[in-house]
């Protein structure tokens, strides 16, 4: 190959809408515009997406029940298992795959580090060299299936990095003639779906080598003649003259009502992970096809309400695995192991003798974060997203105060604050009033407690994911109020990555106020203040231009920036995280572990709505 469900009430957020690529954070953190059931207000709530968002299913798959995979081939719904164990040399290979291309670049590994589980792996080698190499095993399904599962761990090598056309991972395919061919637009020819890694075109912001896991697909409303690029979070390349780089999904939603876009998911190099990709061909005549992926067990992207076939008979008869490339400027690997295919769900191996990951350099990390501003009605309520990155659940305790802000000679505080706290679904996961209505006891154990008993909090145990927080009042009366988010265990390896805090900018004490604790000795922060980039999103009244200024703790300024390209701007988009619009504000500095603030204005006491943001820089 080359070239809350949505219904009325305040329990829930309403169905995500169309995504506006604002954010990014090492994949791409998405700004989703939302409508509140109840009021029907646009853009009530910031959702926000980020890398390892997901968590992973309740089923726990086939291989569950095969400890280390042993005797998994015997389960009535695998149709084909390889752990590689049994081979000697390539050679013998072709005893249970059906095609074995470029034998001379395939090496069975036994090398510590270089397999998952057992002794040995299979070694793709891509030579240094200005012609196609395409290193593959298939395996051919007879019969055809409706539904397949395709598992398998894969590593690339440290240094991975193939320009150009290249497409590597697991496939599952019905009656594909081979590359550079257009599926019939009625669904009568062929269909083919590869799990990959690659850099397709220019890069994405925050995507480096390997790339961005996606599918690659040929499909019957395919774009380009060598296969389209589906993203999880709804983007497909190329590029399309009526959608642009929009997916179908996102560009005709009533078409696609179950999809929701994801986070990019960047995997690392030299690491063993668990791919599985799930095919679903759609019943002829509905559009009840899907396709599905897994990294680790957990959820990473989701196609639904596919129509890619219109005849019962093109069924899923090919399984196959891969390394691919037109030219290669240094010699890259991949390896592979436990292989499985399936009809149900496998998930990762139950045990084993998994490879351990490079022992990683310190996480970028932000302690304690929290957001100052005017808190008012409807549009104007605080709304703040946070992240937590990493791979286990994390403690926090979020704080909503107003009457103790009166202690620091603020004035017009809220008298009454409430908090609610929502998944990067938009499903409302809990709410509070006055903080010792519930959790009293284990809340005043944290030493946070707020200190008026009619502020509010919550103390949550959250997985790696992406989180929204509202603060209002509860009887609707306006004020000045405080959002907090406290890292109850941060020497977890999970983290806190970033603060989005969306609010009324005004002059003097009402302007947007962000604070962050940082946790490492050195770390890089970005500030960002947005408004102009708001406006792309039909938020009314957005900040014209804004003026972010950064702070220490001894009120020393660090420094203020107005228009982001006036300064930095080549050091900024190296990170990735360059705002959409010249006007909006953006401050990358190099800070000491301890605690800064940065607020947004508006240019010559300007006032409207603004975004400011605070994130850990990788």
């Amino acid at each position: 190959m080359d070239k809350e469900q949505p219904k009325a009430g305040e329990d829930r957020i309403g169905r995500v809408g169309r995504a506006g690529a604002l954010l990014a954070f090492h994949s791409i953190l998405e700004l989703i515009v939302v409508r509140h059931a109840r009021a029907g207000l646009l853009a009530p709530v910031i959702v926000f997406l980020a890398l390892t968002a997901r968590v992973a299913g309740t089923d726990s798959g086939i291989a569950a029940r095969y400890p280390g995979d042993k005797n998994i081939a015997s389960d009535p719904a695998v149709i084909f298992a390889d752990d590689f164990e049994s081979y000697t040399s390539p050679s013998d290979i072709s005893n249970k795959w059906d095609n074995v291309y470029h034998l001379q670049n395939i090496r069975i590994a036994t090398e510590a580090g270089n397999f998952f589980a057992g002794s040995k792996a299979l070694e793709f080698s891509l030579p240094i060299s200005a012609n196609e190499v395409a290193n593959s095993l298939s395996k051919h399904l007879s019969p055809g299936r409706n539904t397949v599962f395709l598992r398998a761990y894969t590593k690339f090598d440290p240094e991975y990095s193939v320009n150009g056309s290249n497409h590597n991972g697991l496939r599952l395919s019905a009656n594909y003639p081979g590359p550079g061919v257009m599926p019939p637009a009625d669904g009568t020819g062929f269909f083919l779906f590869l799990l990959q890694n690659n850099i397709e075109g220019n890069l994405r912001p925050g995507e480096a080598d390997p790339g961005y896991s996606h599918i690659y697909a040929y499909w019957p409303r395919q774009r380009s003649a060598f296969g389209d690029h589906w993203y999880p979070d709804g983007i497909v390349k190329p590029y399309a003259s009526d959608i642009g780089n929009q997916g179908e999904w996102l560009a005709f939603p009533s078409q696609y009502p179950d999809f929701n876009p994801m986070p990019n998911f960047l995997p690392e190099r030299n690491r063993w992970y668990c791919y599985e990709l799930m095919v679903r061909a759609n019943t002829p005549g509905q559009s009840n096809g899907e396709v599905k992926y897994w990294i680790d067990g957990t959820l990473i992207s989701d196609f639904p309400n596919l129509n890619i076939r219109s005849i019962d008979t093109l069924k899923i008869d090919e399984g196959h695995i891969g390394l691919h490339a037109q030219h290669s400027e240094r010699v890259n690997k991949k390896w592979y192991d436990n292989v499985v295919i399936a009809t149900q769900y496998i998930g990762p191996m139950a045990s084993g003798s998994p490879i351990p990951s490079p022992t990683p350099t310190a996480p970028a990390q932000l302690q304690n974060i929290s957001s100052r501003l005017l808190i008012q009605t409807d549009n104007n309520v605080g709304i703040a997203g946070f992240v937590i990155g990493g791979s286990e659940a994390k403690k926090l305790l979020i704080r909503g105060l107003g009457p103790t802000l009166t202690q620091f000679n603020v004035t017009g505080v809220m008298p009454n604050p409430t908090l609610k706290l929502y998944d990067g679904s938009g499903s409302l996961i809990t709410t509070n009033d006055d903080w010792k209505s519930t959790q009293e006891a284990a809340i005043t154990a944290t030493q946070l407690a707020p200190p008026n008993d009619v502020e509010a909090a919550v103390l949550a145990t959250l997985q790696p994911g992406a989180y929204t927080v509202i603060q209002a009042d509860a009887s609707g009366a306006t004020g000045v109020g405080l959002l907090e988010v406290y890292d109850l265990n941060p020497l977890a390896s999970s983290r806190l990555l970033n603060l989005s805090t969306r609010g009324l900018v005004q002059t003097g004490a009402r302007a947007l106020i962000a604070g962050c604790s940082v946790a490492a000795d050195s770390n890089d922060v970005i500030a960002r203040a947005l408004g102009p980039s708001l406006r792309a999103l039909g938020v009314d009244n957005a900040l014209a231009d804004p003026v972010v200024t950064l702070y220490d703790s001894n009120a020393n300024v660090i420094a203020a920036n107005d228009n982001w390209k006036d300064s930095q701007q080549s050091a900024v988009e190296s990170t990735g995280l360059q705002p959409p619009d010249d006007l909006d504000a953006v401050i990358l500095a190099r800070l000491a572990r301890g605690n800064y603030t940065a607020i947004v204005t508006g240019k010559n006491g300007s006032v409207g709505i603004g975004l400011v943001e605070v994130y850990a820089v990788p």
